[in-house]
């Protein structure tokens, strides 16, 4: 066995890069006991083969940079229990919100499965009050997390629309919903009978199914809410393809 390793041998013992350790160096959590003072040449004792896997160690349980440095830079055994401590707490932290994550996407998965119509005809159906958080015009969509988790509910009135994150059936109740932001406002799409189609094709068109649910009302003699309820079921996130996009479009029903 060697006593000394250049950088290179050193960096193969890890299977790591060669600039994690020059960077280690700069850094000075790790600096070579011997350097060539003509070419600079890194050379490592063996022994620090035990330091540098405790920094591997730290990384690969989530530690910062910062909490490394504290922990290999200043020895001290309750100091760095105490690192670990905060580690671990953070880890179930993370581990908690990827449940809840792992969570949401599956009941997306689930509404997805379940909303997908059979036929795009028209029909009429009684819905309770459903819930739903505001997130605003079009362009606000992009920047809010509930627009990627949720499916999107949007609202259409003549020239306007905006749109919300819709929350799954199971979000009702005294429980708040799993991944909605500190404080966020919870609004209802008023229970009663809606008339129903859909719109199939991207969203540049939807005007023209709107328009056709409105005819359909008119052919029943329906006098609908001008408010027309839309959800998005086959979108950007399941389909690459706009021309395969299904909405659910839903008009209150006004008795």
């Amino acid at each position: 066995m060697k006593e000394y390793y250049s950088i290179g041998e050193f960096a193969a013992i890890f299977d790591m890069d060669v600039q994690l350790l020059r960077y280690y160096d700069a850094r000075g959590l790790l600096v070579p006991e011997q350097r060539n003072q003509n070419n600079g040449r890194r050379m490592y004792h063996f022994d620090q083969i035990y330091p540098l896997a405790t920094i591997r160690y730290l990384r690969r349980v989530g530690c910062s940079l910062k909490q490394i440095e504290r922990f290999v830079l200043h020895t001290n055994v309750e100091s760095n229990l105490d690192i670990m401590t905060e580690q671990a707490d953070a880890l179930r932290r993370q581990c908690q919100q990827m449940m809840e994550t792992v969570d949401v996407i599956q009941k997306k998965l689930d509404f997805v499965r379940r909303e997908t119509p059979e036929t795009c005809g028209f029909s009429v159906k009684q819905y309770p009050a459903r819930q739903f958080v505001p997130i605003g015009e079009e362009l606000r969509l992009f920047t809010s997390e509930l627009f990627y988790f949720y499916p999107l509910v949007g609202f259409y009135e003549g020239s306007k629309k905006w749109f919300g994150a819709y929350l799954y059936d199971d979000c009702h109740g005294d429980t708040a919903p799993q991944l909605l932001p500190e404080g966020a406002c919870v609004e209802e799409i008023p229970a009663g009978r809606y008339l129903c189609g859909y719109h199939c094709g991207p969203y540049q068109s939807i005007q023209d199914s709107i328009d056709a649910l409105f005819a359909a009302g008119r052919e029943r003699g329906f006098r609908c809410d001008r408010r027309v309820v839309t959800l998005n079921i086959i979108d950007q996130f399941s389909e690459a393809h706009p021309a395969n996009y299904i909405t659910a479009l839903e008009a209150r029903i006004l008795e």
